[in-house]
């Protein structure tokens, strides 16, 4: 057969070969057409709408409060004392005497009020006080062995316990007579003695501090002169007059 006559039968070949070509294609992308989500079904979109609040009222601006724990108000431009008494439904001497201000008083804006929903709290009576003798607070307290009417002295604080550069010892007089420490001795159980010169204290509540270190003497310091720290934790420091009495210990914390 020539060229010729064949000519036709391949393009038709040609044609149907291409239209079944497209034929699969057109299945192919379409076979998960079944999968698809219908379009015709539209999603409903659930509208939230808010609620505008009246600016004549004010505002509870935080989250509900435990029982056990009062409303915090937050103040916001608008608020009196009067209207947050009206919108709470607090007397207004509760939320006065709750802060601890006066009805005339102005409100600023960003102010915490409490809100003492349910009434104002029981006070609780304070406990009784023990009458205690007024002696400096010391982490370790000061061994006092002076009788009534008599020198009155104590050792009140260790500072810097190992450190020359602060390393220091408080002696503070708690009576009312004046008190010279002239020939008085401070003590280590290392052997360490540090002598008094004329040092007087004024008063009560007078203290003087000594100091391990070389310095210059003056009415409230007194300098050791030694090159290394002295006063070790744990350490009994003892005050002897100058007769050798022990007027007052103090361990080292």
């Amino acid at each position: 057969m020539s060229f010729r006559r064949m000519l036709p039968f391949l393009l038709i070949n040609v044609v149907v070969s291409a239209v079944t070509m497209l034929a699969i294609l057109f299945w192919w992308e379409n076979r998960d057409a079944g999968q698809a989500v219908d379009v015709g079904e539209t999603a409903v979109t659930p509208t939230l709408t808010l609620a505008t609040p009246n600016p004549d009222s004010p505002t509870a601006t935080s989250e509900p409060e435990p029982e056990d724990e009062p409303l915090i108000h937050v103040v916001r431009g608008g608020d009196t004392l009067g209207s947050l008494s009206t919108f709470y439904d607090v007397p207004l001497d509760d939320i006065t005497a709750a802060n601890g201000i006066n009805v005339n008083d102005f409100l600023s804006v960003g102010q915490e009020l409490i809100i003492p929903i349910g009434g104002l709290p029981t006070a609780t009576p304070p406990p009784t006080e023990t009458p205690i003798t007024n002696v400096l607070p010391s982490p370790i307290p000061t061994e006092e062995l002076a009788a009534a009417g008599e020198v009155n002295v104590a050792i009140t604080a260790v500072t810097g316990a190992g450190d020359l550069p602060t390393e220091a010892v408080q002696i503070t007089n708690l009576g009312g007579s004046q008190i010279a420490l002239l020939g008085w001795e401070l003590s280590d159980t290392g052997g360490h003695t540090f002598t008094f010169g004329q040092i007087t204290l004024f008063g009560d509540g007078a203290a003087i501090q000594i100091h391990t270190e070389t310095g210059e003497n003056g009415p409230a310091d007194q300098y050791w002169g030694l090159e290394t720290a002295v006063w070790e934790p744990g350490e009994q420091v003892t005050l002897h007059d100058a007769d050798g009495n022990v007027q007052a210990t103090f361990t080292v914390p």
